[in-house]
């Protein structure tokens, strides 16, 4: 497999040979072009809107499942049978079928742009991760609701499941191979990785992360299939799926699916900062260490429930709240010193890191074993906190480069009132979980006799989720509202700092017709419009 489509000269416009290449080939018009594309722009896209679609049935599900959990004693909304699959289909669909693949959808779509690429490497194969993806999730669903879940009773659909989640997780690792190879190999001329933009970095090593951990997973999903295709029973057949696959829900892993998050964050506010990014290899290194800390697949206690109360799990656990500090930090240090612009964009990034600093909190606190935290639905609720914290970084992801993708303005005063409720729905559903789990309430129980305080707090988890479905319906209608009939954008909206806002928008189909100028720095477009004024760039 090359690289990119084909070779150098043959492209239409002389980009130098490290921003790669791609064929012009034209896009068949109407449903057809977006079945066979190949364009990076439009693989995110895709992976975009049907990442909004199952994050909303996930946290239907969710919102299902915690006014269940008010009172079980009343009458039921789910059946007994189908209320463990219905679990794994709102923690497992949160985090594969929602914010994993919504940010590696804005990565595949973005990171060329910013790194000065003509094209993602092996457009073919991102295209053809969407697609993995897609059909394992659509097969996922369907096993699920076919008795095949774990703990389900048909044998044939449990197997499905097994292999539709392979598949779907296949899809993902490919994606992030594309984009982990964009970001590696076809950078602009002069674009060493301490120049990289901060989302294009957080995506790389929110890939590696997933590349060094999910295949762990598919390795259970195969012992698991042979446990229930040939009735070994060593594993618990269908009864013990949910007890193997627990690991990808809790920490340190689920931190991976929040990673470029933190890129984002770093690289929105200095745009709306109007100013230069502060301590540059601090954020470089921060993302770096939470790549680290997520490494998460040698913590699966279903070998060893030790582990959890041994040091290197509390070690990590607690380190993991430092990159989360660290960027919110340098970035409120360049809010400080620069001149402030509030803008949706700022607020959505800034939410979400608060967000995620209180995902990664209760993780650490958590982790102390005095506590006796493991296992109850303080786990739910750091779950939450993490996923849903990177989920709100992707809608604030959308209304800061979907004017680049899609040509058109997000109504502002109407994103940030969407993205600060969004946050706040995270935390609703988040938070009270921590106190119910403090009060012995088991992770992911449903059906059980409430003590003190736990329908209350269920209760306001259950609001939370609630909330946040109809705040994701919401922000989807208004984004595709905008980007259907909204103001144009022009090329560079808000005055960005990297490449991305240097070429058209929506951009051309090999993205940079022209050749891109050596960069000299980590933020050529504010270094231009420094000189082009005559000023020094702060």
């Amino acid at each position: 497999m090359t690289m990119t489509e084909t070779r150098p000269e043959a492209g239409a416009a002389a980009l130098p040979a490290a921003s790669g290449s791609t064929a012009l080939v034209p896009e068949s018009p109407g449903l057809a072009g977006w079945v066979l594309t190949s364009d990076h722009k439009r693989v995110g896209r895709l992976y975009i809107g049907f990442s909004l679609l199952f994050l909303l049935g996930a946290l239907v599900i969710g919102a299902l499942l915690g006014w269940e959990r008010v009172d079980a004693s009343d009458t039921q909304l789910l059946d007994d049978g189908a209320i463990a699959q219905f679990v794994s289909l709102h923690t497992l669909g949160l985090a594969f079928l929602g914010t994993t693949p919504l940010l590696l959808g804005l990565a595949i779509a973005v990171v060329p742009l910013q790194v000065g690429a003509r094209s993602i490497a092996f457009p073919r194969a991102a295209a053809a991760s969407f697609w993995l993806w897609l059909v394992g999730s659509l097969v996922f669903i369907g096993a699920i609701a076919a008795d095949g879940g774990p703990g389900g009773g048909d044998p044939d659909s449990v197997e499905l499941f097994l292999l539709a989640f392979g598949v779907l997780v296949l899809g993902l690792l490919l994606g992030s191979i594309c984009v982990g190879t964009t970001v590696l190999t076809l950078r602009a001329p002069g674009m060493d990785l301490e120049r990289v933009p901060f989302f294009a970095w957080g995506s790389l090593v929110g890939g590696v992360a997933l590349l060094l951990t999910l295949p762990a997973l598919i390795a259970d999903l195969v012992l698991l299939y042979a446990d229930n295709r040939y009735q070994a029973g060593f594993y618990g057949g269908s009864q013990g799926v949910s007890g193997y696959l627990a690991w990808t829900t809790r920490q340190p892993q689920v931190y991976a699916y929040a990673l470029p998050a933190l890129g984002l964050l770093a690289d929105v506010v200095p745009v709306f900062a109007r100013s230069r990014q502060r301590m540059v290899p601090v954020l470089l290194s921060a993302i770096g260490l939470g790549g680290f800390v997520a490494l998460g697949a040698w913590a699966q206690s279903i070998y060893d429930l030790d582990l959890v109360e041994g040091i290197p799990y509390v070690a990590i656990s607690l380190l993991a709240i430092v990159p989360v500090l660290l960027v919110l930090g340098v970035s409120g240090q360049t809010l400080a010193k620069g001149n402030l612009r509030m803008a949706a964009p700022l607020v959505g990034a800034l939410t979400a890191g608060l967000v995620l600093l209180a995902g990664a909190a209760a993780g650490g606190v958590g982790s102390i074993p005095a506590l006796e935290t493991y296992g109850t639905a303080w786990d739910d609720g750091q779950f939450l906190l993490v996923v849903l914290g990177g989920a709100v970084a992707g809608v604030a992801g959308l209304v800061y480069w979907g004017p680049k993708l899609w040509g058109r303005l997000v109504p502002d005063g109407s994103a940030k009132g969407l993205l600060t409720l969004l946050a706040l729905g995270a935390l609703l559903a988040g938070l009270p979980l921590l106190v119910a789990g403090l009060l012995d309430q088991p992770a992911a129980a449903v059906n059980f006799v409430e003590e003190d305080a736990s329908g209350a707090l269920n209760a306001l988890s259950a609001a939370g989720l609630s909330l946040m479905a109809l705040l994701v319906l919401g922000a989807a209608l208004l984004l595709l509202r905008a980007f259907s009939s909204g103001s144009r954008a022009g090329d560079d909206p808000w005055e960005g700092h990297t490449l991305e806002w240097a070429t058209t928008s929506p951009p051309s189909p090999v993205n940079f017709p022209e050749p891109i100028p050596l960069v000299t720095s980590d933020r050529p477009l504010l270094d231009r419009r420094a000189a082009a004024d005559g000023e020094v760039a702060r």
